[in-house]
């Protein structure tokens, strides 16, 4: 989401920044990078495998469009139009499908289909080819035609966003999609994106550099239009949002990460304590959310308390992301000479060049040259 200050220990304030990889199970993943608003990839290419029953499950990814079409032969599943001929071996193999090549394993319309369904479909043809403008103008046609297409809403917002539309339109297509009662997926999506073939996720941000794919759903576009608030100046309402969110899903940790990291970039650090008051060392989202604890115990002068979270948040490295923990430990080297404690500083600096001498600026802070 928004961008914290970077180690201005002067305020006593420690910068949070994420790089790399997390994964939250269940089919979702977090990419930690510099990246703002953007899209998953899906599954880039056509990927064969044979299970134990000598099923064949083709998967046919769609690059750039952040859904797949899955199909299954042998063993009483039918072959799926454009399969092609089953693999002969039982190893994995993956061959790249161009985009053009991947429509023709979606639905079309019937002759007698409604002006909505024929809008909806052209939609995603232009979308799975990344004809960006076509496929909002498209999208926003299905919509005007049938204004409970809550899927043509999600998809004219993602489009928009890639073709450059303007922000005010992109939110109100995102607004209608969350305040709608009707559930993705609608009655479009499960007729031209069937569930079973095709998957969709789309890509959110949780912090500044912590991005989530997640499923093409209310909440997503409810993550996406938090977002686009926040990027607006909108940080109250992006707060409200998340925080609805975070009361309908209370066990969802990337969602409590993500109003932790909008709280933190609010000021306001009692909130961001009470967001993480639960946080444990068990997963990197834990060790992400204990680092938010650290910043606001030490931006409030709590600094015993501050040192102990980022322990805790260091005390495993097996199973942990390892650019993760080396931002973490360099946050608390920043801390620790905020605090005077130089010494302690110079460990956690020392650790982090005996792994990456280029990490931020280590060598400068060891050794006064660049």
């Amino acid at each position: 989401m928004d961008s914290h200050p970077r180690g201005q220990v002067e305020r006593d304030d420690v910068g949070i920044r994420y790089r790399k990889s997390i994964r939250l199970g269940s089919g979702v993943r977090l990419n930690l990078s510099k990246s703002g608003l953007g899209y998953s990839f899906g599954i880039p290419g056509l990927r064969y495998s044979i299970g134990a029953s000598g099923r064949h499950r083709t998967t046919i990814g769609i690059p750039g469009t952040g859904l797949y079409a899955v199909s299954e032969v042998g063993s009483g599943a039918r072959r799926s139009r454009g399969t092609g001929r089953a693999p002969a071996a039982s190893s994995r193999r993956q061959i790249i499908v161009p985009p053009t090549d991947a429509r023709a394993y979606l639905p079309k319309p019937g002759w007698f289909a409604s002006t909505a369904d024929k809008r909806f479909y052209e939609g995603v043809q232009a979308y799975v080819v990344g004809e960006w403008a076509r496929a909002a103008n498209t999208f926003e046609a299905c919509v005007a035609a049938d204004p409970s297409a809550t899927s043509a809403h999600f998809f004219a917002a993602m489009a928009g966003a890639k073709s450059d539309a303007s922000p005010d339109r992109i939110v109100a297509h995102l607004e209608a999609v969350v305040g709608s009662d009707r559930e993705l997926p609608d009655a479009l999506q499960s007729k031209y994106l069937p569930s079973g073939m095709v998957e969709l996720s789309v890509r959110v941000s949780i912090t500044e550099h912590v991005v989530a794919d997640v499923p093409f759903s209310s909440v997503g576009a409810a993550l996406v239009l938090a977002e686009l608030y926040q990027g607006e100046g909108r940080l109250s309402d992006a707060i409200g949002l998340v925080s609805q969110l975070h009361e309908a899903n209370p066990e969802s940790i990337a969602i409590r990460l993500s109003l932790a990291d909008l709280l933190y970039a609010d000021g306001d650090h009692e909130g961001v304590l009470e967001a993480a008051s639960t946080a444990v060392n068990d997963s990197d989202l834990g060790v992400a959310l204990l680092h938010l604890r650290a910043a606001s115990l030490f931006a409030q002068g709590h600094r015993d308390a501050a040192f102990e979270a980022f322990r805790i948040a260091l005390a495993k490295s097996a199973d942990r992301d390892p650019e993760l923990l080396k931002i973490v430990r360099y946050d608390r080297a920043l801390a620790y000479e905020s605090a005077g404690q130089g010494a302690k500083a110079k460990t956690d600096l020392e650790r982090i060049y005996a792994t990456d001498p280029a990490f931020e600026d280590v060598r400068v802070r060891l050794t006064g040259s660049p």
